[in-house]
């Protein structure tokens, strides 16, 4: 079997994180919002990252979801939909150890989204040669779409 494949796309979400530290104290604001319509709607979106060690506490909060940080300092924000009135903003500080300045350590942002009906990477399948050919050969293509995840890096 031998196969063709068009090119891929974006993703069709975009993240901004924005991390600032200064006197042992750090603020962090993390947009997330539609970068380019799929046609149908974005479900199940959620933002993760772990927390640098030398975090001793933090208080975020966002304008739509929830936000959950875990023992082993792992923040998870469960988006879901986003709405077309306002774009989500993870907001709030980090309070850094007693005797750090600054934050040296950035964390990795894990997005995970489910689109229903669309492969996220955009992959075609556009010729399909079979070498050779079962009796009961059918016309037809069909695909499973399973959730997407990507990482952003400061």
């Amino acid at each position: 079997m031998s196969y063709r494949v068009k090119k891929l796309k974006n993703t069709p979400l975009y993240v901004k994180p924005q991390i600032t530290s200064d006197s042992g104290a750090c603020r962090v604001s993390v947009l997330v919002g539609i970068r380019s319509d799929p046609g149908k709607t974005i479900e199940s979106i959620t933002l993760s990252f772990q927390l640098p060690h030398c975090v001793s506490s933090a208080d975020l909060s966002s304008n739509h979801g929830t936000v959950t940080i875990l023992s082993n300092k792992t923040c998870t924000w469960t988006i879901g939909r986003i709405p077309s009135d306002k774009t989500p903003c993870l907001s709030g500080t980090l309070a850094l150890e007693t005797g750090l300045e600054r934050l040296h350590v950035y964390p990795t942002f894990k997005v995970g989204f489910k689109i229903m009906g669309i492969a996220l990477s955009g992959l075609r399948i556009e010729k399909l040669d079979l070498k050779t050919i079962p009796p009961r050969l059918y016309k037809g293509f069909r695909a499973q779409t399973r959730a997407g995840e990507f990482d952003v890096r400061l």
